[in-house]
């Protein structure tokens, strides 16, 4: 059974595979892990999973990850507020977990929140490979 643990596993060994490094010099083709940034609660921090440093960009990286039933939706309507306000050129939602990915209920939901937030993007980590390879060839162009 996968665990969050899991996830960001698989995140970053995506990055990998796709040649970032992980370093925090902000150079092009590095990724940087746990980065903390102010949160919109007056006083409190929040933590990107990853910071991506493309070649022509920067990319912020959420896990959201939620294996059994509960109050994963409602905790994602929070996911929308915080990329509305990100600096970066575009903020990823990769999540996992059979209550997340049922029936692409959070995707949905998140990617439905676009207009709130334009650079939200929530996939899975399939996705978020697809997305890579999309961005760098663009870069390449």
């Amino acid at each position: 059974m996968m665990c969050r643990k899991d996830l960001l596993r698989d995140i970053s060994n995506t990055l990998i595979n796709f040649g970032f490094t992980e370093n925090d010099s902000g150079a092009s083709m590095t990724y940087q892990s746990n980065v903390r940034y102010p949160s919109i609660f007056a006083g409190k921090n929040d933590y990107a999973h990853f910071i991506v440093h493309m070649p022509n960009s920067t990319i912020q990286v959420v896990a959201k990850f939620q294996e059994s039933s509960g109050t994963a939706m409602e905790k994602l309507g929070y996911t929308a507020f915080d990329a509305e306000r990100t600096k970066h050129d575009a903020y990823l939602v990769v999540c996992g977990g059979q209550e997340l990915l049922r029936d692409r209920r959070a995707l949905d939901f998140l990617n439905e929140k676009r207009h709130i937030a334009p650079k939200l993007r929530a996939l899975t980590v399939h996705g978020l490979s697809n997305y890579l390879a999309n961005e760098l060839r663009l870069a390449a162009a």
